[in-house]
Order: C-alpha cells, then structure tokens, then sequence
C-alpha cells in the first residue's frame, strides 16, 4: 500500500480528487440519512416486510411446482 500511496503523493493535485470522493460519499450519507428519517412510518413498515413477503412468494411457488409434479 505504500508503493501506491508514495506513487500517488508524486502526481500534482491529487489532494482534489481525495477532497472531492470525500464530499460525495459524506453527501449521499447525508442524503439518505435525511429521507430515512422524513420517510413515512407506514412505508418504513412496508418496507421492512418486502423481504418476508419475497420469502412467501418463492414458498408458494416451490409449492405449487411440487403440487403440479405429484399430479403428474
């Protein structure tokens, strides 16, 4: 890692590209932090049970797919 970092310390100006990816990645934190927080409470609900309905929908389908082999 030092190899990479001395060789980087040589080219001019790299400090703005630091500085820079830097303010975007504390920007989009900042983003997401703000709209999770105004977020609806009945679309954080909602939300949080997508997983568990995924997990509904693959279970009826594998189940139906082993009803239509036993009917064969």
């Amino acid at each position: 890692m030092k190899f990479v970092s001395y060789l980087l310390e040589d080219v001019a100006g790299i400090q703005v590209y630091y500085i820079v990816g830097l303010f975007i990645f504390i920007s989009f934190f900042l983003v997401v932090l703000y709209r999770t927080y105004k977020m609806p409470k009945s679309e954080a609900e909602e939300i949080s049970h997508v997983v568990f309905d995924d997990d509904e929908l693959i279970q009826n389908q594998l189940s139906k797919a082993a009803a239509s082999k036993i009917q064969r």
